[in-house]
């Protein structure tokens, strides 16, 4: 490089008594981007770079159509490790299967990216990059996690978190027969049952997130399922054009400010639910006695630890999971009936299945999910076509690395496309049609890294078992119970949002009525 630098200044002397020096100038400028485009990449080992100007298409079109497919596009015609340059931002796209595999199954390479980039949302609901999601790699993260996965969300295997998954199921079941509707919105009926399973699970049943709301502080009183559903649409839909484009950062400050204004709402929301759960008359001692609530049991490791555990940490830890495990269950749930309604000859099999194992004298039981293979190829088949997360969350490399044989430099945004390994017809058989059958003989879903939709390695998705286990459960428990079509003859619109997470551009309506075997036992809820 202090070669190809030595050559500009020579020149430009040699050029600087010449009359037409602005000409050359601007030659000699246009002629160093084409060096520095083309042959830099290749002196260093770089990957690949798409031209210039597809890449100012991309920019374009960030968020006029889906962005998981337009990188697509991009890596069909480049390859599946290439280097963007988003503005001033370099950006690793991976987009196979086995390049997936190279970087989070080395540890080496899965820890060189275990950081996140600075974005706004990151700073404003992450706590200034010190929450679960956004906290860098080192030992505060370390301890979220295990915190994570060894205390909270083992909650979902406790016999009370059962109960509670079995009852707010059934109260769905309940309310979908008492409405005696013909036509039915499907996601705010998704929407409650997810918000409400996991009230119970960090609070407790006596703390409903509508009867929750921010006092005081003269900001407008919400729902925390308002604050929840704000800031993963907020994180999921609007560019952060400063981090890209620094010059451009004064146009970013009014995304700054709704995240600010918004995560103060968060914050006051959960200070009061810690408040209430901590002014509680009985005392909690050790997991053993937390009755299951996890805020309960954050609080008692409080006692024993107070630095350890500070109110911070916890609003944080529950504030994360609840943005993460929220809209993306629904997402899922909301594309499976989707899916259903299309093929409902896939439908029909399914309730067969269930029929078959559970029969019509009993509800669907967490413990028949294992028996039941076809509803869980559904459930997959449903996250192959359609992950939540498609570009997975960003990652970004603490120092440089090597991937497939090609140099990363530090500071590089990674952008795993796991919609595009999901959909590579080189490892799945017309991957654009619903075929839930082929994971019938595909027992680890990870098995070459051809479904990743929670992620994977150190930053992958702490809460995907818990996931799981709600969306398979409830798809199951609609489908045994009731008969379910679409509104008319006309297929369900499958068009997708734009932005980063992979929603239904048009809610879903279905008709609904109770199967005539279930009836007797719908009727006593």
């Amino acid at each position: 490089m202090k070669f190809t630098y030595r050559i500009f200044l020579v020149t430009f002397v040699q050029l600087k008594h010449m009359e037409d020096l602005h000409l050359y100038i601007l030659l000699l400028g246009f002629a160093w981007s084409i060096f520095n485009r083309y042959f830099v990449p290749k002196i260093n080992k770089l990957p690949p770079a798409p031209f210039s100007a597809l890449t100012v298409i991309c920019y374009l079109s960030f968020f006029k159509q889906p962005i998981h497919r337009i990188f697509n596009h991009i890596a069909s015609r480049n390859g599946p490790i290439l280097l963007l340059h988003l503005g001033c931002r370099r950006v690793l796209l991976i987009s196979s299967s086995s390049a997936a595999e190279e970087l989070f199954s080395k540890t080496k390479t899965d820890r060189v990216f275990a950081n996140r980039p600075k974005l706004v949302v990151g700073k404003q609901f992450g706590s200034n990059y010190t929450n679960l999601a956004w906290a860098p790699h080192g030992a505060h993260w370390v301890h979220l996690r295990r915190v994570s996965c060894l205390e909270i969300l083992p909650f979902h295997r406790q016999p009370d978190q059962h109960d509670s998954l079995t009852h707010e199921v059934k109260m769905l079941l309940g309310r979908l027969y008492h409405a005696e509707k013909k036509f039915v919105e499907l996601k705010p009926l998704f929407l409650d049952l997810v918000v409400n399973v996991m009230m119970r699970m960090f609070a407790g049943k006596g703390f409903c997130p509508k009867k929750i709301a921010s006092e005081g502080n003269g900001m407008k009183s919400t729902s925390l399922l308002d604050y929840v559903t704000h800031s993963f649409r907020m994180t999921t839909d609007e560019p952060d054009v400063g981090y890209f484009m620094p010059i451009l950062k004064l146009l970013g400050l009014n995304l700054e400010q709704r995240c600010k204004e918004l995560q103060k709402i968060g914050d006051s929301l959960m200070d009061s639910l810690i408040e209430k759960l901590r002014t509680r008359k009985h005392e909690i001692e050790g997991s053993a006695q937390n009755e299951g609530k996890v805020i309960e049991l954050l609080l008692a490791r409080q006692k024993e630890n107070p630095k350890r555990y500070p109110d911070e940490l916890i609003r944080g830890l529950v504030q994360v999971l609840m943005s993460a495990g929220t809209d993306t269950s629904v997402g899922v749930l909301e594309w499976a009936f989707s899916l259903l309604l299309n093929h409902p000859e896939v439908l029909r099999k399914a309730q067969n299945e269930i029929e078959n194992y559970v029969g019509n004298d009993r509800f669907l039981e967490q413990s028949d999910i294992e028996n039941l293979p076809y509803l869980r190829c559904i459930v997959k088949e449903t996250l192959r076509m359609y992950p939540v997360a498609p570009l997975l969350v960003p990652h970004e490399s603490s120092r440089e690395c090597t991937i497939g044989g090609y140099y990363i430099p530090k500071g590089t945004m990674l952008m795993v496309n796991a919609w595009a390994i999901h959909n590579d017809p080189k490892i799945w058989i017309e991957p654009e049609k619903f075929k839930p059958e082929r994971f019938e003989k595909i027992v680890d879903e990870k098995d070459g890294f051809k479904l990743i939709p929670f992620g994977y390695g150190r930053r992958s998705c702490p809460g995907k078992h818990m996931a799981m286990r709600v969306i398979t459960f409830a798809l199951g428990s609609l489908l045994h119970s009731f008969e379910w079509e679409r509104v008319s003859e006309k297929m369900v619109d499958m068009t997708e949002q734009t932005g980063l997470a992979l929603f239904k551009a048009q809610p879903l309506m279905a008709k609904c009525h109770p199967r005539m075997n279930m009836v007797n036992l719908l009727s006593g809820i």
